[in-house]
């Protein structure tokens, strides 16, 4: 909702102290630039100076920004009667006192500055607009390509509009089309934010560049790079300096920052993980503090925790491991993988243990039920501190295999971390009701109703949290015996095959779930060498398959 429209022109002081010298390329044809991965080693080559690549699409769509902006200050171009009304009732002529247009200021925001200044391969462009609304300025856009001739570089001639919806990070009403091949956002500036209690719902005015750039995340998500002066805006004065030093810092202080939008603390776990960034000291106990976790809870929709957990387990330089333990570390657990309560989500019954504590049908918010999953939680991070280690040793056989000619199915990478952090919580199980002849895994809870995922997703570590114990037993007989495993002397053919079709692709990352758990039992008896132990024995077992043939039974028709 804007209340009121505020039209403050920078000066040329305001934009001496902010700019970054900038160094613009224009490349031709393709060139490499670094992955993601790559970031931890290469940040920027300095905190003082900027250095942007265009290639030639990005080079023609801003000149086309540029040029608009040109037009409608000269009169060329005119605000839709629609617009022009819009304008009116939010208070903006977009005219001076002398009847001389303003020509408004377009910067690119947010990711696109971030990336390009790592040498990051990158098309999100996200445009904010000074003095207009992002659908206004779209429509400008499409005007001038008309005046031009030029309507064949969009796409379409429809300009999409996507409403403001906090809940889905959208702050602002926000106009989306294709220019030359590639998509823009644009919104305007943002100001500050007046926040309803128990809602990520804000009132917002138009705003400032500087009050902009402080509503934002992170401060290496507020710089700018102005497309009519051609450099990189520094507002926050540290936005750059924390990109340098690989440092994720929040422009304001992060308790308020995080309390306006508590999502913003999963975000700072994804950008954290991904970039190889360092979480600053009062950013990382702003994350810990129950009051946050409580506003997780009440304010950001599971939906909303759950996309953000997608994107630290899949995509470009994602890393699963690291985004689990991080918010292991930041005790962001129980906010993240929400358990049954009773009487939520028509839970009538909860029972089971958790770390062999009897946990029947507790008070969700009791003392004894907090300690309990605490006490899960903790255990949670040291399992996961294993996963590494065994995911090395697979690979291994995998190599292996392939010297051999021979191959099995693959490890869900995506999945297995997540199993092996709720390996603790395994044997509870939940009622619903009207459902009282049943109960379900609470693996099934946390990821059709905790998180969301797909039910593809719910079947999968279902399985994986039913099946370990099972998987577990059957590593356990294949290593009774002096006799190599991989003889297959001591698989069961039926036993293996049973458990094989129940698993079906599964079974490797199951087989690595229980190598997982057997290591961290052998650990807290003070077993040898838990570590080579059961990762050779698990060599040995995906080559009794193999030698078996079991790979891929579940394909055979009994």
């Amino acid at each position: 909702h804007i209340s009121n429209l505020i039209l403050t022109k920078d000066s040329m002081a305001e934009l001496d102290a902010v700019s970054i010298p900038t160094t613009v390329e224009i490349i031709e044809g393709e060139y490499n630039q670094r992955t993601i991965r790559d970031v931890s080693k290469a940040r920027l080559p300095s905190p003082s100076e900027a250095h942007i690549r265009l290639d030639q699409q990005e080079q023609k769509l801003f000149q086309v920004i540029v040029e608009t902006v040109d037009a409608f200050g000269a009169g060329k171009i005119e605000l839709t009667p629609e617009d022009q009304e819009k304008e009116g009732d939010l208070g903006n002529s977009n005219r001076s006192s002398n009847h001389q247009r303003r020509r408004p200021t377009l910067r690119v925001a947010g990711g696109w500055v971030r990336d390009k200044l790592l040498g990051l391969t990158t098309h999100d462009v996200d445009l904010a607009v000074d003095d207009l609304t992002g659908v206004q300025f779209a429509n400008l856009i499409l005007s001038y390509l008309k005046s031009t001739n030029q309507q064949h570089l969009m796409q379409s001639s429809k300009i999409g509009v996507i409403a403001a919806n906090p809940a889905q990070s959208k702050h602002l009403e926000t106009a989306t089309l294709k220019v030359h091949g590639i998509d823009i956002d644009i919104a305007n500036l943002r100001a500050q934010e007046v926040y309803a209690q128990d809602s990520r719902i804000p009132t917002v005015r138009f705003g400032t560049p500087l009050e902009d750039s402080e509503r934002r995340d992170f401060t290496v998500n507020a710089l700018f790079f102005n497309l009519h002066t051609q450099c990189v805006e520094d507002w926050t004065k540290r936005g750059m300096s924390d990109l340098f030093y690989g440092r994720l810092v929040t422009p304001l202080e992060p308790v308020q920052t995080f309390h306006d939008d508590p999502l913003r603390v999963l975000r700072a776990v994804r950008f954290g993980v991904r970039y190889q960034f360092d979480l600053n000291d009062d950013l990382a106990a702003a994350c810990r503090r129950v009051d946050i976790h409580q506003a997780l809870h009440r304010k950001v929709s599971r939906e909303r925790v759950g996309k953000e957990l997608e994107g630290m387990l899949s995509g470009t330089g994602a890393r699963p491991i690291d985004a689990i333990n991080t918010i292991a570390k930041l005790q962001l657990a129980g906010s993240v993988f929400a358990l049954p309560a009773l009487g939520h989500e028509k839970v009538t019954a909860v029972q089971g243990h958790v770390l062999q504590q009897p946990y029947h049908n507790l008070d969700f918010n009791s003392d004894q039920a907090r300690e309990i999953r605490q006490h899960g939680w903790e255990e949670a991070q040291c399992l996961i501190q294993i996963l590494p280690t065994v995911l090395k040793s697979h690979d291994a056989s995998i190599v292996a295999a392939k010297k051999l000619g021979r191959s099995f199915s693959n490890v869900d990478h995506r999945l297995l971390p997540i199993a092996v952090f709720l390996l603790p919580f395994r044997t509870l199980r939940y009622q619903e009701k009207n459902k009282v002849d049943k109960s379900y895994n609470v693996a099934q809870y946390i990821f059709q109703h905790g998180i969301k995922f797909k039910m593809n997703d719910v079947k999968a570590m279902t399985l994986l949290q039913e099946k370990v114990d099972t998987m577990a037993q059957l590593v356990r007989q294949a290593s009774s015996s002096d006799t190599p495993a991989q003889n297959a002397v001591h698989l069961s053919r039926l036993e293996t095959g049973l458990l094989l079709r129940a698993c079906k692709e599964l079974w490797p990352t199951c087989l690595l779930l229980s190598l997982v758990l057997l290591i961290r039992e052998d650990q807290k008896d003070g077993t040898g060498d838990a570590l080579s132990k059961w990762t050779k024995i698990g060599k040995d077992l995906c080559q009794g398959i193999l030698d078996l043939n079991l790979d891929g039974c579940w394909k055979v028709t009994p």
